[in-house]
């Protein structure tokens, strides 16, 4: 794989990222919670209370879909919505204190799945991705400012 090029690199990678979001997903779940859901309270968690066009911009849903995620969120008693002093004809959204605990838990028990599988690997092996860790980084940066695509219809 040659570093030089970008579009090799891309499709080196991305089903791997893919595959592993997903493989630790899977090892552990939370049963009551949509793969959305879970997004938006990663977002919520590591950014604060925000507007729901904030949101819904941030997890590139529409504002419909970000109205449905965060009902579900807060028949939960995860989320609470509450108005925006700055104008009160929009709505902030934001986590409960059950919600942040909801949060580290998922956090706490994916770790300990991918503790388990680093440990698992060769010292090689664990290097090379602790030597990837900033350009990763960067990489998750990256996407995070690159606009996003409207929803399709």
């Amino acid at each position: 794989m040659s570093a030089s090029d970008p579009a090799q690199l891309a499709l080196t990678l991305r089903p791997t990222i893919t595959r592993l979001y997903l493989a630790l997903r899977r090892r552990a779940p939370r049963v009551e919670l949509t793969a959305a859901q879970t997004s938006a309270l990663n977002v919520l968690a590591d950014n604060g209370w925000m507007r729901m066009g904030e949101l819904s911009d941030r997890e590139s849903i529409r504002m419909p879909t970000a109205t449905s995620v965060i009902d579900g969120l807060t028949k939960h008693e995860l989320v609470e919505r509450r108005p925006d002093p700055a104008d009160r004809r929009a709505v902030l959204v934001g986590l409960t204190d059950h919600g942040r605990a909801v949060v580290s838990q998922i956090r706490e028990e994916r770790d300990v799945v991918l503790t388990s599988a680093l440990a698992a690997l060769n010292d090689e092996d664990r290097a090379a991705l602790a030597a990837a860790g900033p350009a990763l980084r960067a990489l998750r940066d990256r996407l995070d400012e690159t606009p996003t695509q409207p929803p399709s219809a």
